[in-house]
């Protein structure tokens, strides 16, 4: 049943537009990290590492948690016309497979931004004249960050669950980040989720991950993650929720 459940969550992807701002703002960060390197090279002077940091500073802080909160007030879209959620709930995929496709599509989209978030600053920096190419490294900071969103997207399908206007979310999402970001520079990055993100990009250049780090960081996305879905299926199990 969640296969099918995924299946018709990818359905509503086909031709939707909301890809392509998955691509439009990471390059917009691209360019303005790029921009912002170039302008500044006299302080700038590690190469590789100084333009990873103007371009993820920005991004991790807005333009990503804006797009997770914007994917998931679409994939809750539908859900809230009418009375599709009690028709879905009627179904025998169950509200927990059903968030758990959702969960799914929102995680894989966020992936797709990271993934052209490090295609555009390798060839950024290529472009810019950057001798080699980038270590390692930054291919582990995008894969932490897409670990740690995961648990992002579940509070960000939590919150689109409870407010079915497109835009707040969006808002709380963007403002979640801005926290995360804050408690991330006061060494407190994982008492949030939207802090998760911004720690594994590794934004700041200089507080890279240890391996010491790393199991703390997996359980709070984890726990993040189960908690958001225990919660929005309990309320989908309410009747408020579902029929507003």
């Amino acid at each position: 049943m969640w296969t099918s459940a995924l299946r018709a969550e990818l359905i509503k992807l086909h031709r939707a537009p909301i890809w392509i701002v998955f691509i439009v703002l990471p390059l917009i960060a691209a360019a303005i990290g790029t921009f912002n390197y170039q302008g500044n090279l006299e302080i700038l002077q590690n190469g590789w590492s100084d333009l990873w940091t103007q371009h993820t500073l920005f991004e991790g802080m807005f333009f990503l948690h804006a797009l997770i909160g914007a994917v998931c007030s679409w994939l809750m879209k539908l859900e809230h016309q009418g009375t599709n959620w009690n028709q879905l709930m009627a179904s025998p995929a169950g509200a927990l497979r059903v968030l758990a496709s959702k969960l799914f599509v929102g995680w894989l989209m966020l992936g797709v931004a990271l993934a052209a978030t490090g295609a555009l600053f390798v060839a950024s920096g290529k472009l810019i004249g950057l001798p080699g190419m980038p270590e390692s490294e930054f291919a582990r900071w995008l894969l932490l960050a897409w670990v740690g969103g995961i648990a992002a997207v579940a509070c960000q399908l939590l919150v689109s669950l409870l407010i079915r206007n497109f835009a707040a979310p969006v808002g709380i999402a963007v403002a979640g980040g801005l926290v995360g970001f804050y408690l991330y520079a006061y060494d407190s990055g994982l008492a949030c989720p939207y802090a998760l993100v911004v720690m594994g990009l590794n934004s700041n250049g200089i507080e890279a991950l240890t391996i010491n780090q790393s199991a703390p960081f997996f359980v709070a996305a984890a726990a993040f993650t189960l908690a958001a879905l225990g919660i929005a299926s309990w309320l989908l199990a309410s009747r408020d929720v579902r029929t507003g």
